[in-house]
């Protein structure tokens, strides 16, 4: 799946299944998931988290979880990405 692809489904996320009261439009690629941007909070980004794993059929793993992994919607593509290749890796193994 393109990068172009993931970030629709994340802001897809955000903006329908999060109650962040936010719209699709209104979502800028580059903003943190963190203080400075959608400000999620500890609940929110547990939820978020949980969408992820279930959308995609990932597992994001405690190394993850670091404030440069939720710096913009580019970077949960990129570990997005990466994780669904490894699993990819696994299921052909």
């Amino acid at each position: 799946m393109d990068k172009s692809r993931v970030i629709d489904i994340l802001k897809r996320i955000i903006a329908e299944d999060l109650d962040l009261n936010i719209g699709y439009d209104q979502i800028d690629d580059a903003a943190s998931f963190l203080e400075d941007g959608l400000a999620l909070d500890s609940i929110s980004m547990a939820e978020f988290i949980n969408l992820l794993e279930g959308r995609f059929q990932i597992r994001i793993l405690d190394e993850d979880l670091e404030t440069a992994t939720f710096r913009s919607l580019d970077s949960v593509a990129a570990l997005v990405q990466t994780r669904m290749a490894e699993r990819a890796c696994e299921v052909e193994a």
